[in-house]
């Protein structure tokens, strides 16, 4: 079996890997273009494009896929049996996806129709969902469309946060991923129609990342979790900012931004309904601190605010 894998997020890692341990030709990897990283804005290549080349697969780096004659070419020459497709972050168009004879798969990381789209694991944790689950399907023109191969079940637990649970789920459903391709391809599974009404899960971007205390405390919690590590969820601060990296929160009456108490190294905060547990921060520069730590260093004691 011969395949061509899509990714470009380092959470397809562990799929393309366990593809290459089990056996499975990987005649190519198709990724995003090297991209600026960092206050140089030095170009930085994908982990799969870093992964690919360190095994001596080639490597390619498209710009677009529609209307790309070369790549479509060049991704005939592979006679491919199929396309494995994860985290690749580009709308895969009929010209590239009917290559191969068994189509291209991709696994989504919910059970379909459910959260449809580019952050299904961040919309889970933001609608509190904890059983969820994993799906490969064939792609088709739609949107995570198409009809499905395989799913099986997930759960997100309420200690991770968004960059936990995706590197977890990702090692958890790289076997069902080349299990399911191994079974299309050898002509074991009926595609099913997706059925039921769907709900979608588009990209967050860090102007979302801005808190108030007037929210709800469980809303809070889940923002930060959903979050965390990439879009430092923050509270103003001071004219700044103050980004928070571990909270929890619990029932309670205060009024909104004000400090309840301390408890351990928490720092507690009313919200608009229930009390907000901080307990790591960061200000903007400086390194993670506990919420105490960060409430004793700015000198904020039971009954201020922070605004």
């Amino acid at each position: 079996m011969k395949i061509v894998f899509f990714g470009s997020d380092a959470v397809s890692i562990p799929a393309l890997l366990r593809f290459i341990e089990r056996g499975i030709e990987v005649a190519a990897v198709v990724t995003n273009p090297d991209a600026p990283s960092g206050r140089g804005k030095r170009l930085k290549p994908t982990e799969p494009k870093r992964i690919g080349r360190g095994l001596g697969i080639e490597v390619l780096q498209p710009e677009r896929l529609r209307k790309n004659l070369w790549l479509r070419e060049k991704l005939k020459e592979y006679n491919a049996d199929l396309f494995a497709v994860l985290a690749y972050g580009k709308i895969i168009p009929p010209s590239i996806f009917n290559i191969p004879s068994k189509g291209a798969i991709n696994l989504h990381f919910s059970l379909l129709p459910a959260l449809r789209g580019a952050a299904p694991v961040r919309w889970a944790i933001l609608k509190g969902i904890r059983k969820t689950g994993a799906t490969v399907f064939l792609i088709d023109k739609g949107m995570d469309t198409g009809p499905i191969l395989s799913q099986m079940p997930l759960e997100i637990y309420d200690h991770e946060n968004y960059g936990e649970a995706m590197n977890r789920i990702a090692q958890e459903t790289a076997d069902f991923f080349v299990d399911t391709a191994i079974r299309w391809a050898e002509g074991k599974i009926d595609p099913i129609p997706q059925e039921g009404e769907p709900s979608y899960a588009p990209k967050i971007d860090k102007v979302q990342a801005a808190l108030s205390f007037e929210e709800p405390a469980e809303h809070l919690w889940r923002k930060i979790r959903a979050f965390n590590p990439d879009l430092k969820p923050w509270f103003p601060f001071r004219g700044g900012r103050l980004i928070v990296l571990r909270a929890g929160w619990r029932h309670g009456e205060g009024k909104a931004g004000e400090i309840i108490g301390k408890e351990g190294e928490k720092l507690l905060v009313g919200t608009g309904r229930g009390i907000i547990e901080l307990h790591s921060v960061q200000l903007p520069g400086k390194k993670p601190v506990s919420g105490i730590a960060f409430a004793n260093g700015a000198r904020l004691k039971p009954g201020d605010y922070i605004y």
